[in-house]
């Protein structure tokens, strides 16, 4: 299991029975935590880049929000200085009670980041080979360079010394001496060639013990000198080994979920297996307790030496939110059904979320609409359809659901089915206004009409080009895009009423124009490549012009606002009159977008075993953790539905705190 020298400090070896102090939970899913030894404080960061301060009681003592997305994050053991590095890149520096002290650009490509135990220096690495020094008050104090960038730098507690890691095997010590004027310089003082990279890098307080975790090659052990003392082997992927102060313990996590407690000789005192493998680790200075974070957002301390206590298992635990002011944000779901008989058929069902009267339509590849309360009552199961495809979509009091053949409209205030009385080939298209307009239907992609919804034509027209986006308007109105770049708009009985032509033949998003518009405002479309949101009355004429800061490729209506999504998930909201109203960070591209019960706008989306609601800024309004695969989602006023496995699971819309 282990080769390390005889002369290792230890412990006795009796083994231990841990007690579980408490669990806190974070907003959104844990990004990373970090001890100040010395003061006892815990400081995390998560993925909605909220920001605490926790005690060792479990008591959260400060919370703020970053004010971009993080990238690392370290606190000195004293607690007086947190740093952080995030996007642009920057460099913030805090106060122990996270009030901003400095907000100043980092060194491009950062790759690494710590601060010395006294809060009185900050090293950021970059990926350009060298590490810039700053002093606390954020100016800098010198740097020093490398052959190779470094992925991992701590400081030595107890001499001016650092202890860093490349990004390509090799593991390093680092002198550090004053420069005078409160400068201060790095020289290499030695390097040594590792067979792995390192996940973690940590030391004890004088240096005579440091751990490099080297995934499956253990956790290897060096001194001050930069001689490789043995290794530490628990049979799995070694991903954070942390000594205490003294290097008497160690507490190891793997990848397979495996958290020990061994002691300076390498013997197994402890160990248990987690649900997931952790995101963070941490050892008290005195060996008495551990913290550890996983990825959904727990944050554990086991106390090791326990009295009294029921001993610390795997097993399910009270959790409390790490804000005090209010309950967590994770929730189970309200209800949730079988719906499925595959993986396949979940994977590739359909699901609309209706808010007048509040219903989940859902249609897997039986081609059967099923229809649910809010309640979780299934209504019942409409005909099969025949045909290939599969849409699904709501209006207020109706839901719709088609194949390329065939349309079957669902009437939810009456809870009544019945098939429009059409002959469908290769539906594209389709837009649901049952009761001011009827049903707008495109064909074989060029061919558009207006039906009522028992199934009569009231008009057809035959294109040249085709259709790339269909919407109804007021007063019967109907508008296409076109490949081309045209925007057409045809009257109530099908005649031409409206003409746009773009400067470019790229085909145009459209949508009809959201509640609260200016009454000369009917459409709106988006050029993608040439970036410009556009707003048009009835007849197509253009009545305002916003330019959008990146390609787009979608619009998404919600209610009083327009979203104009990105590829990579950046999004912009804009109401009627084109102005911008808020603006997202980076989210999950094939997320949805739907009005929170503040009546913003807000984004739903899957990140792993992760569903988040979020509102525009990022902030986490709740989330739930999966069991299974999450699959296809839905999202309205009224809630969210989501396929999580083969179960159909609904998520009621709460007041925002």
């Amino acid at each position: 299991m282990t080769d390390v020298p005889t002369h290792a400090p230890t412990r006795k070896s009796a083994r231990l029975e841990p007690s579980l102090a408490w669990t806190i939970l974070t907003d959104a899913p844990l990004q990373g935590l970090a001890l100040a030894r010395e003061a006892g404080m815990i400081f995390a960061w998560d993925e909605g880049d909220q920001l605490y301060v926790i005690d060792a009681n479990g008591e959260r003592r400060s919370a703020s929000r970053a004010p971009d997305r993080i990238i690392a994050g370290a606190i000195s053991d004293n607690g007086a200085l947190v740093a952080l590095l995030g996007k642009g890149p920057r460099l913030w520096l805090l106060s122990a009670d996270l009030e901003p002290i400095v907000d100043r650009p980092a060194p491009s490509d950062p790759s690494a980041l710590a601060v010395d135990p006294h809060g009185l220096y900050v090293a950021v690495a970059s990926k350009l080979d060298f590490t810039q020094f700053y002093n606390r008050h954020g100016r800098q104090a010198g740097r020093f360079e490398t052959r190779q960038a470094l992925a991992n730098i701590c400081f030595l507690p107890g001499q001016p010394f650092l202890l860093a890691t490349a990004a390509y095997g090799a593991i390093m010590g680092v002198e550090i001496e004053s420069a005078g004027s409160g400068q201060i310089r790095g020289e290499v003082a030695w390097q040594q060639a590792l067979l792995s990279n390192v996940g973690r890098l940590a030391t004890s307080g004088d240096g005579g013990m440091v751990l490099a975790s080297c995934y499956t090659h253990g956790v290897q052990r060096y001194d001050l000198r930069g001689h490789n003392e043995g290794s530490y082997h628990l049979g799995g992927t070694a991903t954070h080994a942390v000594p205490d102060f003294a290097g008497r313990g160690i507490v190891v996590s793997t990848l397979e979920g495996e958290l020990a407690v061994l002691n300076g000789a390498g013997n197994v005192r402890w160990k248990t297996a987690l649900p997931r493998a952790v995101a963070a680790l941490e050892f008290d200075a005195l060996g008495r307790y551990l913290i550890y974070g996983l990825p959904t957002g727990e944050i554990t301390r086991l106390d090791l030496e326990a009295s009294g206590r029921n001993p610390a298992s795997p097993a399910p635990v009270t959790i409390h939110s790490a804000r005090a002011h209010r309950s967590g944000p994770v929730r189970p779901p309200d209800w949730i059904v079988p719906v499925a008989k595959s993986d396949e058929q979940a994977e590739t069902a359909v699901l609309a979320v209706l808010d007048d009267p509040p219903r989940v339509g859902f249609m897997t590849g039986r081609n059967q609409l099923q229809i649910f309360t809010p309640s979780g009552q299934n209504l019942g199961e409409a005909p099969e359809l025949p045909g290939v495809g599969r849409i699904v979509k709501a209006a207020p009091g109706w839901i719709a659901a088609a194949t390329d053949r065939h349309v079957l409209l669902y009437n939810a205030r009456q809870n009544t089915v019945h098939n429009m009385d059409l002959s469908l080939v290769e539906l594209t298209h389709l837009v649901l206004r049952p009761d001011t307009y009827g049903v707008a239907l495109v064909q074989e992609g060029d061919r558009l009409g207006r039906a009522t919804p028992p199934g009569q034509w009231i008009w057809r027209q035959e294109l040249k080009s085709q259709i790339e986006d269909l919407a109804v308007g007021p007063g019967g109105a109907t508008a296409i895009t076109t490949e081309d770049g045209q925007l057409l708009i045809y009257d109530a009985v099908g005649e031409l009423a409206g003409h746009f032509s773009a400067n470019q033949p790229e085909g145009l998003c459209l949508v009809a124009a959201p509640a609260g518009a200016p009454d000369d405002v009917a459409w709106i479309t988006l050029a993608r490549r040439f970036q410009t949101l556009l707003g048009h009355d009835l007849s197509g004429r253009v009545v305002w012009e916003t330019p959008i800061p990146w390609e787009a490729w979608q619009l998404h209506p919600i209610e009083s606002m327009v979203i104009v999504a990105a590829p990579d998930g950046h999004a912009l909201a804009f109401d009627g009159s084109g102005q911008l109203r808020a603006q997202s960070r980076d989210a999950d591209p094939q997320c949805v977008y739907c009005a929170g019960s503040d009546g913003e706008p807000w984004i739903v989306g899957r990140q792993g075993v992760h569903l988040i609601c979020t509102d525009f800024s990022g902030r986490v309004k709740w989330r739930a953790v999966a069991d299974a695969p999450l699959g296809p989602l839905s999202a309205g006023r009224s809630g969210v539905a989501v396929l999580i496995g083969r179960s159909l699971a609904w998520f009621q819309a709460r007041q925002s705190p």
